[in-house]
């Protein structure tokens, strides 16, 4: 295999890791909100809110996640795409 096609082989495997990195973190972000969704009508009956900040917060931080590995397979296939 030549060095290019060396380079493009890690490129696609770098892409597929990527795809399945944003796909395990569209689930995690399902889940939680369904979590979310779930403890929110729990708490209805409650005096106190029954969702952690931390679970919130988790919520934000994934979004920021699903954000990066997006900015990061559009750089894999801009590269790809420059070779």
């Amino acid at each position: 295999m030549t060095d290019l096609g060396e380079v493009r082989a890690v490129l696609a495997g770098v892409a597929d890791q990527l795809g399945s990195a944003y796909q395990h973190a569209g689930i995690a972000r399902a889940r939680i909100a369904d979590a979310v969704a779930v403890l929110d009508g729990l708490g209805e009956v409650h005096s106190e809110p029954l969702v952690p900040p931390e679970l919130l917060q988790a919520a934000e931080e994934l979004e920021r996640g699903l954000g990066l590995i997006t900015f990061g397979a559009t750089a894999v296939a801009d590269i790809d795409a420059r070779l």
